[in-house]
């Protein structure tokens, strides 16, 4: 869904996603100047609101609530990716930026200083990226994150609420063809450029996939449910409505995907790198920056993510030193049956060291069968409406050979609670602005977030010993830090296959060539889709670090996590700001 949200906003009005309803001004002296920010920040979420009807549908059930009228949304998939509409895109954001540079951030209150930091970091990236020179640098259709594989997922988990819903969403499925129509055109000029960056062989054999389900696909019975559960007067003829829709729309876009991609197999496709492309080397880049949360250079996370793998390595080391045997050693099992289970007995001592949230109520369901077989996704959260007042949905797959393993636990810790789930809960319950809750696009900070809760989740299974939950953590840690060196070796410094293969088997960990082959066409196909996750990660690690190398005794966990926590969804500048206020305040007591 985010995917979608991506698509039909970055690549055409990235920056002006964003809401301030409830940011009051703190002072007079310049109180118009605070309040023309606040009513500039929400034209832009308005505006964003009301020309994709997708992002408004998943982040507010209540759109009048927010001064967004539904009556001037198209509903559709999204916005077309036309020349045209590109064009209209970075004159509209040359227009936004202008007018955001007539503010000064003087002239506003802290809370509003963070606000005017984070849209200046968005936008300035956003409109580098939008370079003239980068025209069809983005790839749509990246084998794990392309809108071909987000598509089924948004569909299966669509929330219906009423009946209007029901009538859009056979509008959304209807228009499933002219919008992929539109994404196919700009990818046959890509590859017409030069462009094209993509694992065809994944991309149809994933389309195939969908194609011969056809109608007795299980994401069509999931939306079929989903209209059961209205009980509507006319719910079977919305069936019928959007069994049709599935059959005339769904089912032809993904046999033109196919098709497009098997056409692109006699024509030009970089099976290697951005660094191949003329300006591939700079776009990387900056797409690093946007996953990272931050302006750091590709050098910098090079040096960064070196440095962390040779000291996950070390403390793998002092682990084995302790125990030869325990490298040896099968992954550790918990007694775990299921995930409600486990859930339940990380909120016995979460608020040990995360500050307590009032709302943890939470449902958990079975991942679409179809997705579960196809994608290998473990778990994952539905992130839920500003205004929603439903139970927090958490997905699980129900073809998990064995819930009790620690990795499965460490999922749900990622996913649920301390991760995704107990965050949106804190940033819902503890903050105003609807823009640091939901609406700023930093993955790097909520992915980042949610791998670091996970490990933290660890020291709470008791009744398994540290040291082996110490050898998983840092070997998995290390095993990504090469994963995100990879990437950059492979965009940035151009490897080929066999220098991937090389730099693996110099860090003692030779792959056979068909692994090497998988891995190295994911990395290719999927660039920086690791580095939210993991340079996120690194980044809350080396902040944790420093704050406790400098307050000692004084470091305490849950006032760290609630620094953190106080940031929302921001670049890492943000929350290096938080913590220092946080340090500063334990030195002064």
């Amino acid at each position: 869904m985010k995917y979608l949200k991506r698509l039909s906003i970055v690549i055409l009005s990235a920056f002006m996603a964003i809401s301030l309803i409830g940011c009051q001004p703190q002072t007079k002296n310049n109180e118009e100047v605070q309040k023309q920010f606040d009513e500039f920040i929400q034209t832009q979420f308005v505006n964003t609101m009301e020309s994709d009807y997708t992002t408004a549908h998943t982040f507010m059930v209540n759109p009048k609530d927010f001064g967004v009228d539904m009556s001037q949304v198209d509903v559709n998939l999204g916005i077309r990716i036309t020349d045209e509409n590109l064009k209209k895109s970075k004159e509209d954001q040359a227009s936004v930026l202008k007018e955001f540079k007539t503010f000064n951030r003087d002239d506003l209150t802290d809370e509003q200083k963070d606000t005017y930091d984070i849209f200046k970091f968005q936008a300035e990236l956003d409109e580098k990226l939008n370079d003239d020179k980068f025209d069809y640098y983005q790839q749509i259709f990246e084998s794990m994150t392309g809108i071909h594989y987000q598509l089924p997922t948004m569909l299966a988990d669509w929330q219906l609420r009423n009946e209007q819903d029901v009538k859009d969403l056979i509008s959304v499925v209807n228009d499933i063809q002219p919008y992929m129509d539109s994404a196919l055109d700009y990818t046959k000029k890509q590859e017409e450029k030069g462009l094209l960056m993509a694992d065809l062989n994944e991309v149809i054999a994933y389309c195939d996939k969908v194609i011969k389900k056809g109608d007795q696909s299980a994401v069509l019975e999931a939306m079929k449910k989903s209209i059961d559960n209205l009980s509507l007067e006319k719910g079977t003829e919305y069936k019928k409505q959007l069994s049709q829709a599935f059959k005339d729309s769904f089912i032809p876009a993904y046999e033109d995907i196919r098709d497009t991609m098997k056409s692109f197999k006699s024509g030009t496709n970089n099976t290697e790198g951005y660094a191949k492309f003329k300006n591939g080397k700079e776009y990387y880049e900056l797409l690093l920056q946007k996953n990272i949360g931050s302006n750091k250079s590709v050098s910098d996370i090079q040096s960064m993510m070196t440095k962390a793998y040779n000291s996950h390595l070390k403390n793998l080391m002092a682990v084995a030193t302790k125990d030869p045997n325990i490298i040896n050693k099968s992954e550790p099992k918990t007694n775990y049956k299921n995930y409600t289970e486990m859930l339940d007995d990380i909120q016995k001592n979460l608020f040990n060291d995360f500050p307590e949230v009032k709302n943890r109520s939470y449902h958990i369901e079975d991942i679409n069968k179809e997705i579960a077989s196809s994608s290998g996704v473990a778990a994952y959260f539905n992130i839920p409406p500003l205004d929603g007042t439903d139970k927090k949905q958490l997905r699980v797959n129900p073809n998990s050979a064995d819930v009790s393993t620690v990795s499965t636990y460490h999922t749900v810790a990622h996913e649920g609670f301390p991760g995704h789930m107990y965050q949106y809960a804190y940033m819902y319950e503890n903050m105003d602005c609807n823009y640091r809750k939901a609406m700023v696009n930093v993955d790097a900070y909520t992915e980042g977030y949610a791998v670091y809760a996970g490990y933290e989740g660890l020291k709470y299974l008791d009744e398994v010993q540290q040291p082996l939950l110490e050898i998983y953590k840092e070997d998995e840690l290390g095993t990504y830090c090469l994963v995100v060196l990879s990437d950059i070796g492979i965009h940035y410094e151009g490897w080929s296959p066999e220098q991937f293969s090389e730099y693996w088997a110099e860090q003692g960990m030779a792959l056979p060539e068909e692994a090497r082959d998988v891995m190295y066409k994911q990395l290719q196909a999927n660039p920086c889709a690791f580095e939210s996750y993991y340079v996120g990660y690194q980044e809350f690690a080396a902040i944790k670090q420093a704050a406790e190398e400098k307050l000692g005794e004084a470091f305490d966990d849950k006032a760290f996590n609630q620094a953190i926590l106080k940031s929302g969804t921001a670049p890492f500048f943000i929350v290096q700001r938080n913590v220092d206020a946080y340090v500063e305040g334990e030195k002064t007591e």
